[in-house]
């Protein structure tokens, strides 16, 4: 999972160069505090300890998919704009 995390890194990055920053710092905070720490309190009841440690690879998981999304309407603005012009 390090590819993905560090894939979910660059979108953090690439969305805060694009002034985006709102939405990379939500981004952020999504995976860390809202999938890491839910999913380390959640998955253990099902799977006991190794759903600690499964919880920050689901939570990479996640957080690329909704990264993608972000990352894609980020690109259909800047195509929009260029056209624009």
């Amino acid at each position: 999972m390090i590819i993905m995390a560090c894939i979910n890194k660059a979108c953090f990055i690439f969305l805060q160069a694009m002034g985006k920053a709102a939405a990379s710092t939500a981004l952020s905070m999504l995976r860390e505090v809202v999938f890491g720490i839910g999913f380390a309190i959640l998955l253990p009841i099902f799977w006991g300890l190794d759903g600690v440690l499964f919880s920050m690879p689901v939570s990479d998981i996640l957080t690329f998919i909704v990264a993608a999304i972000l990352i894609s309407h980020t690109y259909k603005e800047l195509n929009a704009k260029g056209s624009a012009d």
